[in-house]
């Protein structure tokens, strides 16, 4: 996702820096014109507005950990990650540098980064992401302010649940659907024909399953991730035989070794097991 939204920045006329780990991800990212190759301890201390595209908090710690922020920065955090980490941040960030934090948690996935469309739940200073709105636009054509530090990614939590609830359960109900004689196409196309619709069904099962080509482009480590994070949240308010919990039961079905595969492989995973 980081790609595309570099991508985006760069067709918007403006020019950035960009570091990953991986030096296959930079190679294909500054293929684009004003895309350059840079050290994370160069933008950390030159840099104004900083984004990270990163699977969770800890690769934002661990950057953070090579220098600080310049005075007068802002850090846009763009992971699906706890959002108590990502308060804390922030208050450490203003009182020790200066610096100001956003939460813009991403929905949308890799097309929408790469397209421009993806949507942003943003936490933090409203003021300060009035001041960056023009470049977050640049790769979100829906940006809503949910609140203070953490609240983006809250939001994000909560999101996911229905999202990857619903695929889950889609999963689980077609498998089933499957062993008692139907055929997966035909479910799908009657469900996007009538009430039981959703993005899971008109994009996800034809573009990813359907097709066969089980790129939705995120790891059923993700996945759980997420729900675990809300399911810890939500510790204490008898979630114990909620959707989240059943959702998290699937999850914890599959073979761990799975876990880093493309997540639309949950599908024939699951169908395995719920066959025995």
């Amino acid at each position: 996702m980081g790609s595309g939204i570099a991508a985006c920045i760069a067709r918007a006329g403006l020019s950035l820096s960009v570091y990953d780990s991986d030096e296959a991800k930079i190679s294909a990212a500054t293929s684009a014109p004003l895309i350059v190759k840079n050290t994370a301890d160069t933008i950390l201390k030159e840099c104004d507005l900083i984004l990270f595209c990163v699977p969770s908090a800890s690769q934002i710690d661990s950057v953070l950990s090579i220098a600080p922020p310049k005075s007068g920065a802002t850090l846009i955090d763009l992971t699906s990650s706890d959002p108590r980490t990502t308060k804390l941040r922030a208050e450490k960030l203003l009182a020790e540098n200066n610096a100001h934090q956003l939460d813009a948690a991403m929905s949308g996935g890799a097309k929408g980064a790469a397209a421009g469309t993806l949507t942003l739940m943003v936490g933090g200073d409203e003021h300060i992401l009035e001041r960056h709105r023009p470049i977050l636009s640049s790769f979100a054509n829906q940006i809503f302010h949910i609140g203070d530090a953490g609240k983006g990614q809250l939001m994000k939590l909560f999101h996911n649940a229905v999202c990857h609830g619903n695929f889950l359960l889609l999963s689980e109900i077609c498998i089933k659907g499957e062993q008692n004689g139907l055929d997966l196409a035909q479910m799908i196309e009657v469900f996007n024909c009538s009430n039981a619709r959703s993005y899971i069904s008109e994009k996800r099962f034809p573009d990813h399953i359907l097709s066969g080509t089980f790129d939705g482009r995120s790891t059923p480590a993700n996945l759980k991730k997420d729900l675990g994070l809300l399911d810890e949240l939500l510790k204490g308010d008898e979630v114990e035989q909620s959707y989240l919990a059943h959702s998290l039961n699937l999850l914890n079905m599959l073979d761990p070794e799975f876990e880093d595969d493309d997540f639309m492989l949950i599908y024939p995973h699951l169908k395995q097991i719920l066959e025995k």
